[in-house]
């Protein structure tokens, strides 16, 4: 599907979403959900390859 737009398509793929909010760790960023009182990690940003094969920033995993 090709959109030609100005709109990001963040805007436009996101209905109903919560919004999310970003923890800075050591070598890159962690995307996160709040969940009421929990932080579950929805993505993270990095350019240490052993970040990604760390379990705690897994997709699903609750922020400590």
């Amino acid at each position: 599907m090709a959109l030609y737009t100005i709109i990001s398509e963040f805007d436009i793929f996101t209905n109903g979403e919560k919004p999310t909010e970003f923890l800075d760790i050591p070598s890159g960023k962690v995307e996160y959900i709040r969940c009421g009182k929990n932080k579950v990690v929805k993505s993270l940003f990095s350019t240490d390859p052993k970040l990604y094969l760390d379990v705690r920033y897994s997709p699903g995993k609750r922020l400590m």
